[in-house]
């Protein structure tokens, strides 16, 4: 009888072993050498040496430190991977290594310790893959990744700045256009009371004085009538910078009373309308919506060429609007945008100041023209 395991299983298993270090042997992509305790190589395969750049016969002998960059050997990195192989069994790293010519690549490291089966270690095994492209891929990802966020931060920045910037302007705005309506209130009750008064006062002394003058009476009529006129120019004037009616009566007051010194002064003919459950508004409501009107009609009157002015005043879900049409020519399409509708053309300091007066009451301004006309509507909560 024969005994099991002899010649034929010696053969099978040294051909094994034959066929595993001539497959470790032609590895390209991984260099898979072995070191002996103290770190010193004592086998290198063709992966090896096509990585780091050592033939078997310039390395094995040599100590394994001789892969590393200086600082990482006087740092006493090579020893400690050892020594933290042979603790846990394996250590694993990726950072810097150094090729024979001087240059270096980026590698993935393993290092095995082995030990015979008295659990004694006999050396280790190490494998390493040059992962430079990978690496250099990576940081270039993170890097847009980076550039990516910068941008997105410094364009919320920018928004942000945008939108403060147009936040103070439209303050601003609104200063500027409260201060304007103090200054038109100033204006228009110092014209009424000093002006007109003094006016009032000559035109009484001129009519006292029309009886004793013999041939000079017609020269002073003419001055009573000049004087009349100029009271009733002044107290126009004072009227259109600041009706007392507005605040007194309100705008569904207010309208008509402008509409008839409008009519009277343009030659337009005007309508009005006005919805039953119209009330009053806030003051600063009644006098941002008069301000509108006073500025759509100017436009009328000075370049729609329209007959007639068409205006109404309706509350209805919770908002107030004033709409003005007209009958004239349209705005041109170029103001327009080109399409015919919008709720405010680009142009138009005009238009500008009426909607800057809406946004701040939380309103908006509306706009629309065609041939047969323009209609602005202006529209606030009410």
């Amino acid at each position: 009888m024969s005994a099991v395991g002899t010649p034929n299983s010696d053969r099978d298993w040294y051909q094994r072993e034959e066929n595993f270090r001539l497959m470790v042997e032609a590895v390209q992509d991984y260099a898979i050498f072995m070191l002996d305790t103290q770190g010193n190589v004592s086998t290198w395969n063709n992966g090896a040496e096509r990585i780091k750049g050592y033939k078997a016969s310039d390395i094995i002998g040599q100590n394994f430190s001789k892969f590393y960059p200086e600082e990482d050997v006087r740092s006493g990195k090579p020893p400690m991977e050892l020594e933290v192989a042979s603790r846990e069994g394996r250590f694993e790293d990726e950072g810097w290594r150094i090729r024979k010519d001087g240059s270096r690549f980026w590698a993935n490291v393993i290092i095995t310790a082995l030990r015979d089966e008295h659990n004694k270690l006999v050396g280790f095994g190490k494998v390493t893959r040059d992962i430079t492209d990978r690496m250099l891929a990576q940081r270039a990802l993170d890097q847009a990744n980076q550039d990516l966020k910068t941008e997105v931060i410094e364009r919320k920045l920018a928004e942000q700045k945008l939108a403060e910037s147009e936040q103070s302007l439209r303050m601003l705005s609104l200063h500027l256009l409260r201060t304007q309506d103090e200054e038109r209130r100033r204006i228009g009750r110092d014209l009424h009371d000093s002006l007109g008064q003094m006016l009032t006062v000559m035109k009484m002394n001129l009519e006292s004085m029309a009886p004793l003058t013999g041939d000079r009476r017609e020269q002073i009529v003419k001055c009573i009538r000049l004087a009349d006129d100029c009271l009733r120019e002044v107290r126009t004037i004072s009227y259109l910078l600041y009706p007392p009616m507005l605040e007194e009566l309100g705008l569904r007051s207010a309208v008509p009373w402008y509409l008839d010194g409008f009519a009277a002064r343009s030659g337009i003919r005007t309508t009005f309308e006005v919805s039953s459950n119209f009330d009053r508004l806030s003051r600063d409501t009644e006098l941002a919506l008069f301000r509108v009107l006073q500025e759509g009609l100017t436009n009328v009157h000075r370049h729609s060429g329209s007959p007639v002015a068409h205006i109404r005043l309706s509350r209805e879900n919770g908002t107030a609007a004033l709409l003005i049409r007209d009958e004239g020519k349209g705005m041109p399409p170029v103001i327009m945008n080109g399409t015919g509708h919008s709720h405010l053309p680009p142009t138009g300091v005009g238009l500008r100041g009426m909607n800057e007066r809406m946004r701040q009451l939380g309103g908006r301004l509306e706009v629309s023209s065609d041939k047969q006309g323009t209609t602005l509507e202006a529209i606030v909560p009410a």
